[in-house]
């Protein structure tokens, strides 16, 4: 019997709270909204302070990334003017061979035509002698001897022109290979500084890459510092907010606690029904069900005692939709002991209900609700059945709902 009456006992003095202190109640709202604000600001505030480490970590990482790409280009770099500068090398000695044979072979040419007329012109006195010996018929020996004088020389002109054009031509073959290397180290020559220019232009890019890099890392430092200075200032306000709100939350219950003691006293109104009757649009179930407990004096069979109820419990489909009543304006949102998620809605001139046993909130305290608005949901059972508490109250006395809606 305790539970039962404990609650209805806790619901009568949340609404007896309501209509005594409305102006503390508001109060009360606005610091709680206030305060929500704030903690949604802290939180939001911590959510973009890991999210600006988080990039400052990104940047530190390509920062870190970058140096190691500019420490391989460099030595990239150096590989490759190594190469170059042995290339360079290669063709300097190449020319230096290449101007030394072009010597040799226009010295081998000079002499080739030197010897060219040395022969020439001992073929000519070898004629002329043999010319002169045929008109000496006497001169037999001596013609014999100049004739084989002049076969030798002529012979070893010969052969001195054969050394020669043999070894131009060597010189010439000389040359041509060295022209062939020449031309292949020029070539390589140009593809190397055309891979060093790539490697430039990329160390050019990483550079600047590492500049903006550098540069963002310094604002994400910045604005993270300055996101933990605002974010310990925001816990600050929000510590001195709650104890605020706990203070005067226990100087509400205090008065609330002197105010029930007279609302116990007062009995329900019988102009209640007419009252809620007058409400802009009238007054509808909060949903489609059946009432297995009914308001006031109840005798429980169980215990053999009359159990005094505030309201009624209506049984319903799991998971329906609870509805407002009546248009008005969420004064309570919160669990009451016995009683779950509850919700209570001001309907204007100390009218009042209530909706207990819910499984989830769809109103927040302070927002208006119109008649037929969903203001929660009952719980899922696997009986498919749930149990809605419904109270209704005037000038702090809980009234019989049935007298006011067709329940039954």
């Amino acid at each position: 019997m305790r539970d039962l009456v404990r609650p209805a006992i806790i619901a009568c003095l949340a609404c007896t709270f309501i209509l005594f202190f409305p102006q503390p109640l508001a109060a009360a709202n606005n610091e709680a909204a206030q305060l929500k604000q704030e903690k949604k600001q802290l939180i939001e505030m911590k959510a973009k302070e890991e999210k600006t480490a988080a990039e400052l970590s990104e940047a530190l990482r390509k920062e870190k990334l970058g140096k190691k790409r500019m420490d391989e280009l460099q030595d990239l770099l150096k590989k490759q003017t190594k190469i170059i500068s042995s290339i360079d090398r290669r063709l300097s000695a190449l020319n230096e061979r290449q101007d030394e044979i072009e010597k040799q072979v226009r010295n081998l040419a000079e002499a080739h035509g030197k010897a060219t007329g040395r022969l020439r012109l001992t073929s000519q006195l070898a004629f002329e002698s043999q010319r002169s010996c045929l008109a000496r018929p006497f001169a037999a020996p001596t013609r014999e001897r100049t004739r084989f004088m002049m076969i030798n020389c002529l012979s070893a002109g010969a052969l001195e022109m054969k050394n020669i054009s043999m070894a131009r031509d060597r010189e010439q073959k000389e040359l041509s290979r060295i022209e062939r290397q020449v031309a292949l180290s020029e070539k390589k020559m140009a593809t190397e500084q055309k891979a060093e220019e790539k490697l430039q232009s990329r160390q050019k890019e990483e550079q600047e890459l590492l500049a903006r890099v550098k540069k963002e890392k310094e604002a994400k430092s910045q604005e993270l510092a300055t996101l933990r200075a605002k974010i310990k200032r925001m816990e600050t306000l929000v510590a001195r907010v709650e104890q605020q709100a706990r203070e005067k939350e226990q100087q509400r219950q205090k008065k609330a606690n002197e105010g029930a003691a007279s609302a116990r006293k007062t009995a329900p109104s019988s102009q209640a029904p007419r009252l809620f009757a007058a409400l802009p649009g009238g007054v509808s179930a909060p949903l489609s069900g059946r009432v297995i407990t009914r308001f006031g004096k109840q005798y429980d069979k169980m215990f053999d005692v009359e159990i005094e109820n505030s309201g009624v419990e209506l049984e319903a489909a799991s998971g329906a939709d609870v509805k407002a009543v009546s248009t008005g304006e969420t004064a309570f949102v919160g669990e009451v002991s016995g009683f779950g998620k509850v919700v209570i809605i001001q309907h204007g001139s100390g009218l009042f209900s209530v909706y207990g046993k819910l499984e989830n909130y769809l109103v927040k305290t302070g927002r208006k609700v119109s008649k037929g608005d969903v203001v929660g949901r009952l719980p899922k059972s696997p009986s498919g059945k749930s149990v809605l508490y419904f109270e209704l109250r005037s000038g702090g006395a809980a009234v019989d709902p049935a007298s006011v809606i067709s329940l039954y």
